[in-house]
């Protein structure tokens, strides 16, 4: 049984010329070695009209008729497409399986719990002397670790 590879669903509305238009684009495996390409067109909630772009044919001139298509109705100076999700009266759609549905669901995902690592003590704050003042070098350290910029011995990784 073919089954849709690939699947573009377009609409255009405009009330200004009382204008709302469907059009689908499939691009079907027949499970025989050829591809085909669909086109589905009609107002929105009526039946569609289904014409072939492309039948039985190599899946790279399937491909091509699919995007050639699919530009000239995205791209249309006068009457613009715009993609949705679906179309629930594409008879293309419900005729064929498409590739997610045949495929076996996924094992669940697993879960992974982080947790925070110890304090290093080489990322603590230095320790005041007694004085109550840090040396200079101190200071830069700390500064340059905290701003992310070029350490004074090697080169930091955020640099890159």
């Amino acid at each position: 049984m073919p089954v849709i590879v690939k699947k573009c669903f377009l609409y255009h509305y405009n009330p200004a010329i009382n204008s709302d238009k469907v059009f689908n684009l499939f691009l079907i495996d027949n499970q025989n070695g050829t591809y085909s390409a669909i086109s589905e067109h009609g107002r929105s909630g009526t039946k569609l009209r289904v014409l072939p772009l492309a039948r039985n044919c190599s899946l790279a001139l399937a491909q091509n008729r699919y995007s050639e298509k699919r530009t000239q109705k995205v791209f249309h100076k006068e009457t613009p497409y715009t993609e949705t999700f679906n179309c629930p009266d594409s008879p293309t759609l419900k005729k064929f399986e498409t590739v997610a549905e045949l495929e076996k669901p996924a094992s669940p995902a697993t879960v992974i719990n982080f947790k925070p690592a110890a304090p290093d003590k080489a990322n603590q704050m230095p320790a005041e002397k007694e004085s109550g003042k840090q040396n200079a070098s101190e200071i830069n350290e700390r500064r340059s670790k905290q701003i992310g910029v070029l350490n004074l011995e090697r080169l930091d990784a955020l640099e890159f």
